[in-house]
C-alpha cells in the first residue's frame, strides 16, 4: 500500500525548480534541505518539530548544534549543516562585494556578510586603495564582553604598514538599535583625526545588524580632519568648517 508521504520529495522538487526557493514554506525549507544528511527517513515532521520547538527558519538555523539534535531523527551532520548555513551564506556575500568596495552599499554588504550576524559584538577594520581595492581586514571581539574597544594606534599603524589611503570601520549591534552612541561618535571622530595625521582618510564608520546598516558618514556625523598640506587661505577656510562641523555635531547629540 502507497504511503502518504509516497512522491512528497519528488513533489516538493518540483514546486522548488518551478517557483524557487522562497516560495515554500518554512518547514518545506528545512525538509528539503535535510534530505542530503537524512536520506532514508521522512523529513518533513522532523522539519515541523524544529520550527515547533525553535519558533522560525531563521531561530533554526541561528540554533547551536547540540540543541537542533535534541530533535527526533536529527543526526549530527544534519544539525551542524543547518547551523553552518549563515556563516556560508555571510562568505558569500562578503565574496561577492569584496571586488567593488567603492560604495557606502558596497561596503555595508561586504561587513553584513562577515560580521552582520555575529552574536557578540565584533569590530571590523577595511583596509582599502583609492579605488576601493580590499588590502586586507581585521576583525576584533572579546570573550566575556558585550562591547569592544578597538586601539586606535594600533589602528592607525596598521593601515600604514599596509599602505591604505582609506579605512572603513563598523561593528555590529546584536539585538539592539543600529543608533550610535554618543562614545561611538567621539571615538569615531578620534580616529579621523589620527588616521588624517598620516595622511589616510576614515571613510565612514557603519553599524550592522544581519540585514541593515547605519552610516555615520552619511548621517553628518563624521568630521574630517583639516587639510595640512594646502595654502594658508585653505588651512583657514578648513579651520571655520571644521569649527562648523563640531557646532553643528554638539547640536545633534
Amino acid at each position: 500500500m502507497a504511503g502518504i508521504h509516497d512522491g512528497h520529495r519528488e513533489r516538493l522538487r518540483n514546486k522548488l525548480k518551478k517557483f524557487g526557493f522562497e516560495c515554500l514554506e518554512d518547514h518545506e525549507k528545512l525538509e528539503y534541505l535535510l534530505y542530503s544528511f537524512i536520506p532514508r527517513r521522512d523529513t518533513n515532521p522532523i522539519a515541523h518539530e524544529l520550527i515547533s520547538v525553535f519558533g522560525s527558519f531563521k531561530r533554526v538555523l541561528d540554533a547551536d548544534p547540540q540543541d537542533l539534535i535534541t530533535v527526533k531523527g536529527m543526526t549530527e551532520n544534519a544539525a551542524l549543516f543547518l547551523h553552518l548555513l549563515p556563516d556560508v551564506f555571510s562568505s558569500y556575500l562578503s565574496a561577492e562585494a569584496s571586488d567593488k568596495l567603492t560604495s557606502p552599499e558596497a561596503c555595508a554588504k561586504y561587513m553584513i556578510g562577515k560580521i552582520g550576524r555575529k552574536k557578540e559584538e565584533h569590530f571590523l577594520v577595511m583596509y582599502l586603495e583609492e579605488n576601493g581595492k580590499l588590502i586586507k581586514t581585521d576583525e576584533i571581539t572579546e570573550e566575556n564582553s558585550r562591547r569592544v574597544a578597538i586601539n586606535r594606534d594600533r589602528l592607525v599603524a596598521s593601515a600604514v604598514r599596509c599602505k591604505a589611503t582609506v579605512v572603513v570601520i563598523g561593528h555590529n549591534h546584536p539585538n539592539s538599535s543600529l543608533y550610535p552612541s554618543e562614545k561611538d561618535i567621539e571615538s569615531t571622530n578620534r580616529i579621523v583625526q589620527a588616521l588624517g595625521m598620516v595622511g589616510i582618510r576614515l571613510a565612514d564608520h557603519m553599524i550592522l545588524s544581519d540585514r541593515a546598516y547605519y552610516s555615520m558618514r552619511q548621517e553628518g556625523q563624521i568630521i574630517d580632519p583639516v587639510n595640512l598640506n594646502g595654502s594658508i587661505n585653505q588651512f583657514a577656510q578648513g579651520l571655520v568648517r571644521r569649527e562648523n562641523d563640531v557646532n553643528r555635531l554638539k547640536n545633534l547629540l
